[in-house]
């Protein structure tokens, strides 16, 4: 197993360089001096120079054939024209160049210059094409241009795109051999909007296209066809060429990868596969998937699927899921889905991002991150909406829904949002304000209900509280103590309780709901106490209120002798009855005083 990640790095690597050298070995700048030199002489000297090899079959080529040239900072290609015209067809894999005899009949060429037409001046890197044979190939840095053409018509329509520059065609006939002049017109534009964007610009994609590929792109933006089926190895290296970027396929085997305009059918690269335009119905590859349009139907990688619009459909990656736009329909990653909106279902095993919205829902390993969410949010950690929940969020740890929470909030440790109109559940729960209800051992509401309680009862003779909430639904921790020094007890404990305002003069129902534990000299004891008071309150002013009611009391103990110094009948004398074999029940009373 430690050997794959090795493995997989090597094959990239190999792809990349094969990229990078299937576009570039002919374009390669050399300075040779040969005289009387045999053809195998100068074959090294460019080999030396140009870093690559020559492959070929000696039968085509004599080695021992003399020949001067001399050359100062030339392409390879144009040393090859030189020493042999037109009688070979050149191929490039990795750092070979395969040299082949030129067996068409039919095969001719169209050469000539592209120029300025306001300045006379040469045009580099323009893209000369014939649309119908899809052939192209792009001017040198002195405008200068060789296109092949695999049919011999009477006349061929020559198309030359170049980026800030006018389309432009021109009809000539095939028994025009001599060098040509191309003028093309400028039109106006600002520098500034001259960007490159969508799969060139991608961080991933961007490793396997080339300069020369990018540029040809953005020259050919106004030109797309389509076809039934192509085959590639890697990007610029199949049956479409130099043009495969503008092409729609129906049918895309991508052997190590391909870079085409599209696929509306079926897609399947080794390793990758990137389509400036949309995508559908279904595309695999054994590493990535770049499309820079909209993506219908299913995408499957091993590694890592990106979208530049919307997704409508399935992904499924071992890493990620990344889609710039909209997802309609269901992300699965190993690590990590992004998406702007989601309408449908994401899962993975860390977690997911969407800036804006989610609808429906959302399950992380980790983490969930949205904006605004509509639906249900499951994590392992910690669960954030930057703005409005409505819904349901469920975290290991934490819930954070950053303005309003309409829904409920389900967290092992901690829940917080700005504004509660739903539930909030857990260890402690915080909320700005609140007009929904908070059950946690603490609950704090910001600008809510914070009241200190005095008070006293049949049993014991001071407990102190701190209620916090809403009035809807406050939490209390609370404490208490016998006064008397001969019947000391202790304790502590939860509780729950609501403040319902009757009519208009100040006067409330007071329901609370606690239960305590109760020390009395041995912790073996177990004394567990649960109290219900129903308290008539009334408000005496902005900071205090005064209540009393009666309260019904359930003892659970299994204490059968006193501890000296200790209470050991909480009943205090009052009727009481037996519940079971160690709980006792009575009714008592209780008097308090709330403050703040």
């Amino acid at each position: 197993m430690k050997l794959f990640p090795k493995l997989l790095l090597f094959i990239i690597l190999i792809c990349f360089a094969a990229t990078i050298h299937a576009q570039s070995i002919l374009e390669k700048r050399m300075s040779i001096d040969a005289k009387n030199k045999k053809v195998s002489d100068v074959f090294k000297m460019a080999e030396k120079q140009g870093g690559f090899y020559f492959s070929y079959n000696n039968n085509i080529i004599n080695e021992d054939s003399i020949v001067t040239i001399s050359i100062n900072n030339k392409s390879l290609k144009f040393l090859l024209e030189s020493l042999f015209g037109n009688q070979f067809q050149y191929q490039e894999s990795t750092n070979h160049l395969i040299i082949q005899p030129n067996t068409s009949p039919d095969y001719w060429y169209v050469s000539g210059y592209v120029i300025d037409m306001n300045t006379g001046e040469p045009v580099g890197y323009a893209t000369v094409f014939e649309q119908q044979q899809l052939i192209a190939t792009m001017t040198d840095e002195h405008g200068f241009f060789k296109l092949p053409l695999k049919e011999k018509r009477s006349q061929t329509s020559i198309s030359v795109s170049k980026l800030s520059y006018k389309d432009t065609v021109l009809l000539m006939s095939a028994s025009r051999q001599e060098v040509i002049k191309i003028p093309i017109q400028p039109k106006a534009y600002e520098l500034d909007s001259v960007v490159i964007s969508g799969v060139e610009q991608n961080w991933l994609a961007g490793l396997f296209i080339s300069s020369k590929q990018t540029m040809n792109s953005l020259n050919l933006s106004n030109f797309f066809t389509k076809q039934p089926v192509q085959f590639s190895l890697t990007p610029g290296l199949g049956s479409h060429g130099s043009m495969g970027s503008q092409v729609v396929n129906k049918f895309s085997l991508n052997l190590l990868g391909g870079y085409t305009a599209g696929v509306k059918g079926f897609e399947l690269g080794g390793l990758f596969n990137i389509d400036k335009g949309n995508m559908g119905y279904a595309q695999f590859a054994g590493l990535f998937n770049v499309v820079g349009g909209e993506i219908q139907g299913v995408q499957v990688a091993g590694l890592y699927n990106n979208g530049l619009e919307n997704m409508q459909g399935c992904q499924a990656a071992g890493l990620a899921n990344i889609v710039m736009k909209d997802v309609e329909g269901v992300q699965v990653a190993g690590i990590y889905n992004y998406s702007s909106n989601v309408y449908g279902f994401q899962a993975s095993g860390v977690g997911s991002v969407n800036t804006q919205s989610c609808h429906g829902m959302v399950v992380g390993g980790t983490f969930n991150v949205a904006r605004n969410m509509n639906g249900v949010q499951l994590a392992g950690t910690v669960n954030v909406t930057l703005a409005k929940t409505e819904g349901l969020q469920v975290a290991g740890t934490t819930n954070f829904s950053m303005k309003e929470m309409n829904g409920l909030q389900l967290s092992g440790i901690l829940n917080y949002t700005r504004k509660l109109k739903g539930v909030q559940i857990g260890m402690i729960n915080i909320a700005d304000s609140s007009d929904g209800y908070s059950i946690g051992l603490v609950n704090i509401v910001i600008h809510g209900y914070h009241k200190l309680s005095v008070s006293s009862s049949e049993w014991q003779q001071l407990s102190i509280a701190y209620k916090s909430g809403n009035a809807k639904l406050y939490s209390m921790l609370l404490g208490g103590m016998q006064l008397d020094r001969n019947k000391k007890a202790y304790s502590y404990g939860y509780g729950l309780g609501s403040d319902r305002r009757i009519g208009k003069k100040g006067f409330y129902i007071n329901p609370e709901l606690t239960h305590q534990y109760i020390y009395n000299g041995n912790d073996a004891h177990q004394n567990l106490l649960s109290r219900l008071q129903i308290n008539l309150k009334y408000k005496l002013g902005k900071y205090a209120d005064i209540y009393a009611g009666p309260a019904f009391s359930v003892l659970y103990s299994k204490q059968t002798t006193p501890v000296e110094g200790y209470q050991y009948d909480f009943t205090n004398g009052y009727p009481s009855f037996s519940m079971g074999k160690y709980v006792t029940g009575w009714i008592g009373w209780n008097i308090g005083l709330d403050l703040f």
